[in-house]
């Protein structure tokens, strides 16, 4: 039985598709242990027609890095401007694509490379003025937001959610950070 001419897809569909192959790759395996021809064929197109769009692996992997720090973003621009319904939009977030926290470790661990370490640094600063701009919170409260939220993604890499560095946990350190008097009365 013939099936007929392969279906061609749009170009930004066909983008979107090897994008997300790749995310699933680079969350197993990370920039160094992640390949084209795996990433090609889960995405169901040949590993040249990869090379062609987007040149090296590194900068393939980089578009994924940018594209998981795209929809953490795009997560705290949608939760009320609070560092608590951020941190919740993060949690969901990690537990509805697995993948993002992954890649986002991912990145941490191939700074070595200096352009993966200068993205991924511009994209995490960028993130926390983000977070700084939404819920008008101060330096000290940028920074144990993210030092939670690298707890949260940890934890859900890990399938801890149940353990010591649950959403309540994170939620009471939270809200120590959206009220600098109870963080003051604790010392």
């Amino acid at each position: 039985m013939n099936a007929g001419p392969p279906v061609r897809l749009p170009a930004a569909a066909r983008r979107a598709g090897i994008l997300e192959a790749a995310g699933v790759e680079f969350a197993s395996n990370g920039l160094a242990g992640g390949r084209l021809d795996a990433i090609a064929e889960r995405a169901g197109i040949s590993h040249p027609r990869v090379v062609q769009m987007f040149g090296t692996k590194k900068k393939l992997f980089l578009e994924v890095v940018d594209l998981a720090f795209d929809r953490i973003e795009g997560a705290f621009e949608r939760a009320e401007p609070t560092l608590i319904a951020l941190g919740d939009a993060y949690r969901k977030l990690l537990r509805r694509e697995r993948t993002i926290g992954l890649v986002m470790l991912q990145g941490f661990a191939a700074a070595a490379d200096e352009d993966v370490r200068e993205a991924v640094r511009r994209r995490h600063l960028g993130l926390m003025k983000t977070i700084a701009r939404l819920t008008g919170a101060d330096s000290s409260q940028v920074r144990t937001f993210f030092a939670t939220g690298l707890i949260q993604t940890v934890s859900t890499a890990l399938d801890l959610s149940g353990r010591r560095a649950d959403t309540a946990w994170s939620a009471w350190i939270l809200q120590l950070v959206d009220s600098p008097s109870t963080a003051e009365e604790e010392k």
